[in-house]
């Protein structure tokens, strides 16, 4: 089964529903009837305007059908947790009134609705940027339970025939944590394994922890910081047999099999990693834009992780079907 087909028919069988705040913009018009009509997930389009909501999709010949189209009310949401965000947010010098009127937009709106569990994802970021995206869903969602750290992972797609990659792997952090510590390479590693098992619930997960140093090789600050998350990561997932965790790796010791073997012969993880943690956004992004551009994989991201609900963050030049995707992503359990 090709990958698409893979996580479209995991999402299916959730039953989930998304909630898309960037409502009036036609690719998440289009993404939303094409969730519904497949089958893939319920959708929720909250909007101040209802009537201009239905004119953009006429205008777009989107069919609405089965969606669900919501005018913004704040008695929609859990009144217990509305009130502890105005609280929370009165408490950093923001007035109740102005705090009320940020969970009247729709980005504060869709992730509150998704606190108040009325929702089991919120895709968002084609129109509003990246700290907008973040600071909403820290302040409204939080991160997941013994996470501090928010990043984010690339799914990554090698070509046909690829003579390396056979199948998909997952690159993080490539586009949140400019200079994580050793706790925060902690955090990035634990929530990327949680997400590759979500995506891929029937492989082992591999992490490689990446540096310029295999197995005390070369020594530095920065590579004494890879191996004290390492061990942090072990000791998580410690009698988990579907979870093996290296580092440090170089990047050739980490995918060629020969190459592992003789640079960690007891590794393994070595030559065999599908999981694989920069140790900072300079070499997480400029690698994963290396494979992309020079070796041909497809990037599918950056996917959000480390939040206590599934939230988005997509590129403000992505497509509709990008948002299909995503969503169904963010669905898997």
């Amino acid at each position: 089964m090709e990958l698409r087909e893979h996580i479209l028919e995991l999402a299916k069988k959730v039953k989930g529903r998304v909630i898309l705040p960037e409502s009036y913009d036609v690719r998440v018009l289009e993404a939303a009837q094409n969730l519904t009509k497949d089958g893939i997930a319920q959708v929720t389009l909250p909007t101040n305007d209802i009537e201009k909501l239905k004119k953009s999709a006429a205008d777009a010949k989107i069919d609405l059908s089965g969606i669900e189209i919501i005018k913004i009310d704040l008695s929609l949401l859990d009144k217990t947790n509305a009130e502890n965000f105005v609280e929370a947010r009165s408490k950093k010098g923001l007035s109740r009134e102005d705090a009320l009127k940020l969970l009247e937009s729709p980005l504060y709106f869709s992730m509150m609705y998704l606190k108040s569990n009325k929702a089991d994802a919120c895709v968002c970021g084609c129109i509003e940027d990246t700290a907008d995206v973040l600071r909403a869903a820290i302040h409204v969602i939080g991160t997941a339970a013994g996470i501090k750290l928010i990043s984010s992972y690339f799914l990554m797609i090698p070509p046909k025939n690829h003579e390396v990659a056979k199948e998909p792997v997952l690159f993080a952090d490539c586009s949140v944590n400019p200079s994580p510590d050793s706790l925060g390479l902690k955090d990035i590693g634990i929530s990327t394994i949680e997400s590759f098992r979500k995506l891929f619930p029937n492989r082992q997960a591999k992490a490689a922890f990446l540096s310029f140093s295999t197995r005390g090789s070369a020594k530095h600050k920065c590579v004494d910081k890879v191996i004290e998350a390492v061990k942090a990561v072990k000791d998580y997932f410690k009698g988990n047999e579907n979870v093996i965790v290296d580092g440090e790796l170089q990047f050739d010791a980490s995918v060629i099999p020969n190459i592992g073997k003789r640079k960690a012969p007891d590794s393994k993880v070595a030559g065999n990693a599908n999981i694989f943690i920069f140790p900072d956004l300079n070499s997480g992004n400029i690698g994963y834009k290396i494979s992309e551009r020079y070796g041909g994989f497809q990037a599918l991201g950056p996917v959000v992780q480390g939040l206590a609900q599934p939230v988005s963050d997509l590129s403000r030049g992505c497509s509709a079907d990008d948002i299909y995707l995503i969503s169904a992503i963010l669905l898997l359990k």
